[in-house]
């Protein structure tokens, strides 16, 4: 016989403003939230940094 699993399901939060989410396919609790996301990708605060490189036999 197998144990009952003790993990409760954990609530899904709303990534702005960690309010709990209704059970459904939505990601924000609200429009204002998900225009929050939108600005912040748009300025940019998501970007993933990278270190740029020469290529080699690059000799401009």
């Amino acid at each position: 016989m197998k144990p009952a699993d003790s993990r409760a399901p954990r609530a899904r939060l709303c990534p702005i403003c960690r309010k709990p989410l209704e059970p459904g396919p939505a990601r924000f609790c609200s429009d204002r939230c998900a225009n929050v996301d939108l600005g912040r990708w748009l300025r940019g605060d998501y970007a993933i940094p990278v270190q740029e490189t020469d290529e080699p036999g690059d000799d401009s």
